[in-house]
């Protein structure tokens, strides 16, 4: 199966649990033995990934979990299930693939990550969270500048919660995965 059959595969399953009244977010073990999908758990972290960048699934931390995330449908997604017009926009094999940037790609993302840095520090956030912020932002850049980085655990890191709601974020992490599936792609 493809990525793109898989992803439609996950969000029928969400969009099966909540019309049945389930509103409780899910695991990728949930997933994983309601689907049928075997794949390994990072390329389901992938494929969700996908999903909630096309703004067709939810995700949020499972802290009691050791960092786990839990699933649910948008409306977004619910709908596209109902019509049947799912839009995957992005096929994650791109993300578990390996690929090299340019120089001029690396020097914006390096660019994007150093406006991450400025808006967090002037954001006004509580001390532990700003913190947390910067923390991540910091294992972005380190992982970056890796040989062969993981891109993968690179996006997860941006797209937390705790960067999420920083105001000015959004727009730079767009580019951000931008750049990276341009590289993806070539």
């Amino acid at each position: 199966m493809s990525a793109i059959s898989d992803q439609k595969v996950i969000l029928e399953y969400l969009h099966r649990r909540l019309a049945a009244g389930d509103t409780r977010y899910c695991t990728i073990p949930t997933i994983r033995k309601n689907t049928g999908l075997e794949s390994s758990n990072q390329y389901l972290l992938a494929l969700t990934d996908d999903l909630e960048s096309a703004g067709l699934v939810i995700t949020r931390q499972a802290y009691q979990m050791s960092g786990g995330r839990l699933f649910q449908i948008t409306a977004a997604g619910f709908d596209a299930v109902e019509t049947g017009d799912i839009p995957v926009r992005v096929d994650s094999a791109a993300w578990t693939g390996r690929f090299d940037l340019s120089e001029h790609q690396k020097s914006e993302i390096r660019r994007i990550l150093t406006e991450m840095r400025a808006i967090i520090e002037a954001a006004r956030l509580s001390n532990a969270r700003k913190v947390n912020a910067l923390a991540l932002i910091e294992s972005a850049e380190k992982l970056v500048e890796t040989p062969d980085p993981l891109w993968p655990e690179i996006m997860r890191l941006l797209r937390s919660p705790t960067l999420a709601g920083v105001t000015g974020i959004a727009s730079l992490l767009i580019t951000f995965v931008q750049i990276v599936i341009a590289a993806a792609s070539s």
